[in-house]
């Protein structure tokens, strides 16, 4: 369906902000913006929509009510409701493709981040050009918790922060504020008022062409690791890990009962 030439959508909310720039909200609020195939599936609409308005220069990607995105939705793991509609897991190569596809976009894309970002939310904002952090934010991945590694995030994450921090970040799953992570440049400014920094740096980079936009990320991409053997490394590891018995009882047990795997029932 579209609403003044924009889609609507179930998971996401398509808005045009001021000429060129446009939003997509993720809107799913009663998960804390967790990651499902439908969201999935709609990102990728969206973002392919947007790269072919020509009058789109940039496209601002934000969340909902402090969350930006807390990554993989646990209901999916959960086999006595994972199964209701609009629960499912999205597919590891499809969460991949979404964050190629922001990093290759003939748009400048603009990660708004305004509370939690989780796991799966940190790659989404690693993945962006830009990232423009609230002071309330934090960025985590709680993966190793629930014995699983942010196989697919790590790529964009250690492009942005370096190895040693990605690797700190995974291995004590310890969260980082927003000072912190503009000291590791998992964000570029910190604001609290996100959207003034938004539209002053909207004001310059809307002289960039897409296609210099395009030119630029190509190039770049080239001089950084991320192929397609890496990729496959990571969905085959993701994979391996979310089909585990004891990893898919220790989410299960966290969805019904809110214990953590180191919690004896």
């Amino acid at each position: 369906m579209e609403l003044n030439g924009l889609m609507t959508y179930r998971t996401l909310v398509l808005s045009h902000v001021s000429e060129g720039l446009y939003s997509i909200r993720l809107s799913r609020p009663e998960d804390k913006n967790s990651l499902t195939a439908p969201l999935v599936a709609e990102l990728l609409h969206a973002l392919a929509a947007l790269d072919e308005r020509e009058e789109c220069k940039a496209i601002v990607l934000e969340g909902t009510a402090g969350f930006f995105c807390t990554g993989m939705n646990f209901q999916a793991f959960d086999e006595e409701n994972g199964s209701e509609a609009g629960q499912a897991a999205p597919a590891s190569a499809d969460f991949l493709r979404t964050m190629k596809t922001i990093s290759g976009l003939s748009k400048i894309v603009i990660a708004k981040v305004d509370g939690q970002a989780l796991a799966g939310g940190v790659g989404l904002a690693a993945a962006c050009d830009y990232v423009v952090a609230t002071p309330r934010s934090t960025f985590a991945l709680p993966e190793a918790i629930w014995g699983l590694i942010p196989a697919l995030v790590s790529p964009y994450l250690i492009r942005r922060t370096g190895y040693w921090q990605a690797y700190k970040m995974t291995l004590t799953t310890l969260p980082l504020s927003a000072e912190e992570a503009l000291h590791w440049r998992l964000a570029d400014e910190v604001s609290s008022d996100p959207d003034a920094v938004i539209s002053r740096l909207y004001r310059r980079i809307m002289r960039v062409a897409p296609g210099t936009v395009r030119e630029i990320k190509s190039y770049f991409k080239q001089m950084w690791i991320i192929n397609e053997t890496m990729e496959q490394t990571a969905i085959a590891e993701i994979d391996k890990l979310t089909a585990s018995p004891e990893v898919r009882e220790g989410i299960q047990n966290y969805v019904r009962y809110k214990r953590f795997p180191w919690e004896k029932g």
